[in-house]
């Protein structure tokens, strides 16, 4: 988010004196653990940034706006897309489904 932070900075002729960024999720570790809890995926996500800027607090707001509207992060967790997994194996595919079991 901090790219974007800056990258839009001058449209919203927004000084960014520093900024920084502190993401945090939650999650179980249970599935991880095969304790028959939760699946792994975060169950919640934070974005906090701090900013620097002598500009007044609604144009820092709207540019903080766009920039999470902007992070691909951001956006991915907000929005979450299929994925997908395949694998080689010493140069050749290997076969696998999210079925198989790990022993």
């Amino acid at each position: 988010m901090l790219t974007q932070l800056a990258k839009f900075s001058p449209l919203y002729e927004v000084a960014i004196w520093d900024a920084e960024a502190d993401v945090r999720a939650t999650f179980s570790l249970a599935d991880k653990y095969d304790l028959g809890g939760p699946l792994g995926a975060f169950q919640r996500v934070e974005f906090r940034l701090s900013v620097k800027s002598p500009a007044p607090p609604e144009a820092v707001a709207r540019l903080c706006l766009h920039a999470e509207r902007a992070c691909h992060a951001s956006q991915t967790f907000r929005h979450p897309v299929p994925t997908t997994l395949t694998v080689d194996l010493n140069g050749a595919a290997l076969e696998i489904s999210s079925s198989e079991e790990l022993s």
